[in-house]
Parts: structure tokens; C-alpha cells; sequence
């Protein structure tokens, strides 16, 4: 099998805003060669400014005022880590991310837009929008009726959120609208500033005008005239300023800390540095905040990425002057303005409904494409091992001291390890590898851990020693070793945290990232949990939702969530660990852990072992949230069809697409284990106490005379 191409350019975008999803959008439709792409986002989907207003009125939904970034990252085939940067190392070209290795970049294009000035750090900034969502159901309910709620800033953005506000609070909360002006809409036409406060009178919203706000503390809203409005909440829909850690990596940076860059979108201090959206300002260009020159700085942001990985040279933007402003009224209406001109009506809404409509629609419709097989050959002698170099500096971080009983390790790396198990215990030892299924090594690396772990947690053994077995695609100029270090990383901070000890491994080239341990526990002979002993009457507790399969398989058809994701994610790179403890508190009998041969091809093996037979019920089967319905769509693991034959004699109950859990592959899966049935209901207390999704999904039966071994049922 052959490498796919070395990777020469690293091209990183920070943030998820409306200029960097159409810079993915592109390079989904055009690849570029040796060129990779990271997305580094917050939050798993990106909200779209336009629709804000009506999302929070209920004219959208969330899936339709949000793009999902899971599927257009994998159409694009970038790599989408959902973590927040702390700052950015630009000597290095590496960026900071809180509890995980840098991000190192090539190229490196920032969009990750800003936060409304704010004198004084009470109140709730508008942006980001994904935090300012959360905190607006918060604010809700923590709010007693009648109470005031102030939004700072009456321009176009704060305007039409008091208006949507006021329709969703429908007379529960008091909407005062704070203007250092004469009127809201300064810049707009008389027209449009005449209805606009028309819609704000009709609507109940307070108007405060031409006073500039100052700090909010202990319910008081400070005035420039020397009064004070009192308030129970504030909104803050100003001016935006970008995060601070832009101007301090040494980026040049205009007042409001906006990364300055040229007409070409490259910063004026970094030739490999890029910038758009709210958090750039254009050298003698500057354009209001708004998400209209955002979109528009996509497509020319997209082409000057293609040609600086090219080494090309960069074209020029001009920014047009004057946008078209839409401004959403409620109840069916709006109004636009351009060039002085406004219009104003119900058709101005279905107009500006069916522009945002279309925009959302070119990003939802992403489906990842192949890729061109065509690259080079590499030798495969020596068995393609990593570069010695490269190696050692991955793993320069890795080496801990070892435990007495560990002799030889990493500190002091020789032919092999050498360990010394404590007398009278028993060695537990298991061995798992699979390929990446994500672009994210650290969390690869962590999932790849917890899953080679989980074979000893379902033994009741306690995690000693780790063998590591990688292979990374060849790339030059330390990347490998960049990608190797996130990789192990990530899996031993996990290792680490279930007491386990990395004391060697191996590496070598291959076409697609891969990662596996040898792992090795100790245990009480007498303690060590089988899949036999399975009782009559023994509720069958699981300690994890099903349908990472499922997930995984719908992932790379662009068909996942980016949220459904993300939980799965979390779920898989959670060790077994506190569950094998709880389950043993609480007398388990047997155990095993659900992996590749899905619930059903795991309870059999539990089964036959025991000589006893099983009622599961299909209702009660947890499911990660997506798999359900991707099931529904007949999305299914390559596996799942092999795993078919666990099934077989059982008599299937219609549809359900709950059946497909049943044999659908985990990967990093829960326990499965025999709980008395006195000692199930606080079993699953435990567990559930402990942050985990666990169900009583079944009970054990005396073996039928036929011999069938598993019968399910629905409520």
C-alpha cells in the first residue's frame, strides 16, 4: 500500500467564522496538493449573524441558523480541532491551546472574530454568539418578571436584537434600548431610522438616547449625563474589540487590538499570517464589523491561501464601500437600506429570508470527495521506521521516572523494557491497534489509549506498563515528530491518569496514521473478573451509550453533527477505569468490554461462556445522540453486517433502529457486566453519579432448551 503525498504546507485556520467557512467551502471543491488543512474552532458549529435575530425570535431553528462544521471539514479533508487558543507563538508558528500540545502552522489565517467593548467586565457581550445563546436561556431563567433588560448599542445589530428580544420575552421582561445618539440607526437613511422606531414603539422597547453607557454594577447602568439606568441584565451590542492575545503575540494590531492587514488579507508585520472578519481591520480600508464584508473576504481570502502555499504571488481585495443592510422588524417584516435608498415590508423579509436561506444551503450541501491517489513511492526498507531524530524529539517529553518495579523504561531507553511484578500477582496483558479515524492526534492518541486499556479495566486489573505501536504518513521538516508528539501526548495524559506507564514502542511510516499499545496489568488472581459467571437473574449493566460506528461511518460520508461528534468523541477518550472499580463495589460477576464485535457479539461471548441465555430490551439500550437517527438512514460500520451473526435465531422486532446498536463496533466502548439484581439499582446510581451514561439494558436467563441464548424485547 502506498503513502499518500508528504505533506509540504500546513495551513492552519483559527476560528470558524463566515470568511474561514468559505475558504473551506473552496478547498472542498478544489484540493491542493501537499497542502493540510486545520480548523481550530471553538465551538462545533458556527453561527451565521444573519439568522441571529430570527433564531432567537424562533423563525429558525438551531440546525438552520447554524453550520455544522463536522461535514464541511470533512469535505474539505481538513482537520477540525474543537479547542479555543490562548495565544500564538509566532517565532515558533505554533498556537496555544489550553490542556493539549501547540498547533503548529506553516500558514496561519485568523478569523476568529471578537467581543463588544465593555467598560467594566459585568453584563453579557452579544459576541461570540454560540456563548452569548447559552447565556441568554441562563438569563431567562434566572430572571424574575418584570425585570429590566438593557442592550448598549443601536446600531444595526443592536437594533434588530432588542426587537427579537422583545418579540421572544412577549411582555415578561422589560427591553430598553441604550443609544449615545439622537436615535438608533445613525448611519441609515431617514426612511429606515423613521420605521425602525416606529417597530421599537409598537414593540414596548424603551428607548435611551444620547447617552453614552458606562459600567453596569449592582444593577446600575452608568449614564454620561450622570445618571444611572437601573437594570437587572445588560447586553452589550458595541463596538468589537478583538481577544488580546493577537496584539501581544507581536501581531501589528490597530486600537481595538484588530490584526492589521493589506488589501491581499496577509498582516503587514507577518508575510505568513492572514486575517479576516471582525478580528481584521484592512490598512487604509477599514469597513464596519458587520458579516456581510466577512462573506465577502472569503473567496479572495481562499484564493491567497491557494497561492502563498504556492509561493505565488497575492492579489489584491478592494472591499466594496457600502453593503446592502437588512434589517429583520418581526412579524414578517424588514427593511433595507443601501446607497440612501430603503425599502421596507413583508417582501423585504421573504427577501432577506431566501438570501440567508441560499447562503446557509451552500454549506450544508458539502460532501467530502475522494482523494487523487497519485503520489510519490517511498522506501519501505528497515520497515519504514521513523527517522531517529524525529523520534527522539517526540518523545524527549514522554519519559517519566518509572516505579520501582520498572527497571528499564524511557528515561533510559534501551532494547527493550524490563519490569518486575510485585510478588504474587497475576500479569494481565492485551494488545489493540487501529488506523485514525480523526484528524485530531491528541485526541486519537487519547481515544487509541483508553480503548487498549479497556480490556484490563474488564479484568479488574489495575493498568502497569504500555508498549506503543505508531505509524504516521511521511512528511518533511519535522512535521512528523510535530504529529507524533501530539499523538502521545494525548495518550499519555491518559495513561498517566489510569497509572499506567509508557516504557517503550515502536514507529514506522505508513499510508494513514495508526496507533496501538500492548498493555499490561496486574491483578489478585483470585479477584480477576471473566466473562463467565453469569447468573440467572443478573441484570446486564452497561456503562456507555452505543453507536460510535455508526457515528464514525456517518462522519466520513459528511452526514454527522458537529455536537454528535463531539460527545462521541468525549465518550471514546473516557477510560473504563471508574467504572470497573463501581461495577466490582457492587459484586459484578462477569465483565467485558463492547468493542469491535458490538453489544450483541460481546453478551454472546459472556453467554456461552457462562452456559446461561439473556433478555435484552431494546428500549432501554442508550445511544450516543445522532446514531439513532443516522440508523434510521441505514448509515452502518463496515462491520456491522459481520457482526450480524451474534443475531443469529433472534427474532428481530420491525424497524427499530435501536436493533442496529446491537451490533454496531465500538470503539473505546463501555463495560458490559453481571450485576445481582439486589445490587443493580445502586450500581447504576454510581455509575450515573459519576458522569456516566449507564442502563440496566437486560437480564439474565436460564439457557432454553434450544439452545438460543439472546431474545430481545420493546416496551
Amino acid at each position: 500500500m502506498r503513502p499518500s503525498a508528504p505533506i509540504t504546507t500546513d495551513l492552519v485556520l483559527l476560528g470558524a467564522g463566515h470568511a474561514h467557512v468559505e475558504v473551506l467551502r473552496r478547498f472542498a471543491m478544489r484540493r491542493e496538493p501537499g497542502l493540510r488543512i486545520t480548523i481550530v474552532a471553538r465551538e462545533p458549529h458556527t453561527p451565521y449573524s444573519g439568522m441571529l435575530p430570527g433564531l432567537i425570535r424562533g423563525d429558525y431553528s438551531c440546525d438552520e441558523a447554524n453550520i455544522d462544521l463536522a461535514p464541511l471539514a470533512a469535505a474539505s479533508g481538513a482537520r477540525l480541532i474543537m479547542a479555543e487558543a490562548t495565544g500564538l507563538d509566532l517565532e515558533n508558528r505554533a498556537i496555544a491551546i489550553a490542556g493539549r500540545p501547540d498547533i503548529p502552522f506553516d500558514l496561519l489565517s485568523i478569523d476568529i472574530g471578537g467581543q463588544p467593548a465593555m467598560p467594566g467586565t459585568e453584563g453579557v457581550p452579544v459576541k461570540p454568539i454560540g456563548r452569548f445563546l447559552d447565556r441568554l436561556a441562563g438569563m431567562e431563567q434566572g430572571l424574575a418578571d418584570g425585570a429590566r433588560v438593557a442592550i448598549v448599542g443601536a446600531g444595526p445589530a443592536g437594533t434588530e436584537l432588542a426587537l427579537a428580544l422583545a418579540h421572544r420575552f412577549r411582555g415578561r421582561f422589560r427591553v430598553t434600548l441604550v443609544c449615545n445618539e439622537a436615535e438608533p440607526l445613525p448611519g441609515a437613511p431617514v426612511r429606515a431610522r423613521a420605521t425602525a422606531r416606529s417597530a421599537l414603539v409598537e414593540a414596548g422597547i424603551e428607548l435611551a438616547c444620547g447617552v453614552q453607557a458606562g459600567a453596569f454594577a449592582a444593577g446600575a447602568l452608568s449614564l454620561s449625563d450622570g445618571s444611572y439606568l437601573r437594570a437587572d441584565q445588560v447586553l452589550w451590542a458595541t463596538g468589537v474589540v478583538a481577544p488580546a492575545f493577537l496584539a501581544e503575540s507581536g501581531l501589528a494590531c490597530d486600537d481595538s487590538g484588530c490584526v492589521i492587514v493589506r488589501h491581499s488579507l496577509r498582516s503587514t508585520s507577518h508575510r505568513f499570517v492572514f486575517a479576516a472578519g471582525d478580528c481584521a481591520s484592512i490598512a487604509g480600508a477599514a469597513r464596519p464589523k458587520a458579516g456581510v464584508w466577512a462573506v465577502r473576504a472569503g473567496a479572495p481570502l481562499a484564493a491567497n491561501l491557494r497561492r502563498a502555499a504556492r509561493g505565488r504571488p497575492l492579489r489584491r481585495w478592494q472591499p466594496q464601500s457600502q453593503a446592502l443592510v437588512i434589517l429583520g422588524l418581526g412579524d414578517g417584516r424588514a427593511i433595507a437600506w443601501r446607497n440612501g435608498i430603503a425599502l421596507q415590508g413583508k417582501l423585504v423579509w421573504r427577501w432577506k429570508d431566501r438570501i440567508d436561506r441560499h447562503w446557509m444551503r451552500m454549506y450544508g450541501r458539502m460532501k467530502p470527495m475522494a482523494e487523487d491517489p497519485a503520489d510519490p513511492m517511498r522506501c519501505g526498507g528497515c520497515g519504514a521506521k521513523v527517522g531517529a531524530e524525529t523520534l527522539h524529539l517526540a518523545l524527549a517529553n514522554l519519559a517519566r521516572t518509572p516505579s520501582p518495579d520498572i527497571l528499564v523504561a524511557l528515561d533510559q531507553p534501551d532494547d527493550a523494557a524490563v519490569a518486575l511484578p510485585p510478588p504474587g500477582m497475576a500479569v494481565v496483558q492485551s494488545v489493540d491497534h487501529f488506523r485514525a479515524f480523526i484528524d485530531d492526534p491528541f485526541i486519537f492518541g487519547q481515544i487509541a489509549a483508553a480503548h487498549a486499556l479497556s480490556d484490563l479495566h474488564a479484568m479488574g486489573a489495575r493498568p502497569w506498563t504500555a508498549l506503543a505501536i505508531v505509524a504516521l504518513p511521511y512528511a518533511p521538516g519535522g512535521k512528523m515528530g510535530r504529529d507524533l508528539t501530539a499523538m502521545m501526548q494525548g495518550a499519555t495524559s491518559l495513561l498517566e491518569a489510569d497509572g499506567c506507564a509508557l516504557v517503550g514502542g515502536h514507529t514506522a511510516e505508513a499510508a494513514e496514521p495508526a496507533l496501538g499499545f500492548a498493555v499490561t496489568g496486574l491483578a489478585n488472581p483470585s479477584r480477576i473478573l471473566r466473562k463467565s459467571g453469569l447468573r440467572p437473574g443478573d441484570a446486564l449493566v452497561l456503562t456507555k451509550p452505543l453507536g460510535t460506528g455508526i457515528l464514525l461511518a456517518g462522519n466520513m460520508r459528511g452526514l454527522v453533527k458537529a455536537r454528535w461528534l463531539a460527545t462521541a468523541l468525549d465518550q471514546m477518550r473516557r477510560s473504563n477505569a471508574d467504572a470497573s472499580r463501581l461495577l466490582r463495589a457492587h459484586s459484578a460477576r462477569a465483565c467485558t468490554d463492547i468493542t469491535g464485535f458490538g453489544l450483541a457479539g460481546h453478551l454472546r461471548e459472556m453467554l456461552d461462556a457462562s452456559g446461561v441465555a439473556a433478555c435484552l430490551s431494546l428500549d432501554a439500550l442508550p445511544a450516543l445522540p445522532g446514531a439513532l437517527e443516522l440508523a434510521a438512514r441505514g448509515v452502518e460500520s463496515t462491520l456491522a453486517p459481520d457482526n450480524l451473526a451474534a443475531l443469529r435465531g433472534v427474532a428481530t422486532i420491525g424497524n427499530d433502529p435501536r436493533s442496529a446498536l446491537l451490533v454496531d463496533p465500538q470503539t473505546s466502548g463501555g463495560l458490559l457486566a453481571g450485576i445481582p439484581a439486589a445490587n443493580a439499582t445502586a450500581c447504576l446510581d454510581a455509575l450515573t453519579a459519576a458522569g456516566m451514561t449507564a442502563a440496566a439494558v437486560g437480564t439474565v436467563e436460564p439457557l432454553e432448551a434450544d439452545g438460543s441464548t439472546i431474545r430481545l424485547e420493546a416496551a
